[in-house]
């Protein structure tokens, strides 16, 4: 079994049972091991973190990938005894950009990390789409089964241009299929019209931004951190310390 730099088997990291302090949001093709050392980082700072599954992460198309994501974050919230801050990457930007509008009562602040941020009326497909250049086709592949997928050349390169080759494999190892179905469904509010947020970066990010033009301006904070697209993986105590700073100037 594949297992992250902390030593946590994949999809098992600590997580607290109770009134964490943060919620993370995995993005496609990624679990919760993908944010093992940043929990691991933030448990020393006396930070309770969980970490919410994506359904659409691995399993079977269901016909509504994005609107199971949804509910599962949405759940999650509901389930807390206090206000967090909500934390995604990725494609998980656009998941808490759904289910936490309201908006949520338990969320504190959003944190988008490299992450989309749909607008309101928008979709992920539709803002993908937006900064997808003309003419370019998608790496993503889409099989029989209705699930996507990274070519794993593609991968190592998108997402982990800034990890040397052992510790891309081993994410690489845990990349799993995912069930895009639903991303076209446009987003009622956008969540980060009605919650602070903060917009984080990476200066040797190649993945374009799917984000609403008016995003960056409304940032309570803008962030750019020396890393591509995965932080939490390449990066993990800057992102542990960045969630503690905005837990500190939350609370």
């Amino acid at each position: 079994m594949a297992e992250a730099r902390g030593g946590y088997p994949e999809d098992m990291v600590p997580s607290a049972t109770t009134s964490p302090d943060v919620l993370l949001v995995p993005g496609a093709f990624s679990g919760p091991w993908i944010y093992a050392d940043v929990v691991e980082r933030l448990a020393a700072q006396d930070v309770e973190a969980q970490v919410v599954a994506l359904p659409s992460v691995g399993g079977p198309s269901t016909g509504d990938g994005f609107g199971a994501d949804v509910a599962a974050v949405r759940g999650a919230l509901d389930a807390v005894g206090r206000p967090v801050v909500l934390v995604a990457h990725s494609y998980g930007g656009s998941v808490i950009t759904d289910a936490a509008a309201g908006p949520h009562p338990n969320v504190l602040e959003l944190v988008y990390l490299c992450a989309a941020a749909p607008g309101s009326g928008a979709s992920m497909a539709s803002t993908t789409a937006a900064v997808t250049p003309e003419g370019q086709d998608s790496p993503i592949q889409v099989g029989d089964d209705g699930l996507a997928s990274f070519p794993r050349e593609v991968a190592r390169q998108a997402l982990f241009n800034d990890a040397d080759d052992d510790r891309a494999a081993v994410a690489l190892d845990q990349l799993r299929p995912q069930d895009m179905s639903g991303t076209d469904r446009p987003i009622e509010t956008a969540a980060w019209t009605e919650l602070p947020y903060v917009n984080v970066s990476g200066t040797a990010d190649l993945v374009p931004r799917a984000v609403a033009p008016d995003f960056p301006a409304g940032a309570a904070q803008s962030v750019e951190l020396p890393s591509g697209h995965c932080p939490q993986w390449t990066e993990p105590e800057l992102v542990a310390d960045l969630i503690v700073e905005r837990l500190r100037t939350e609370r």
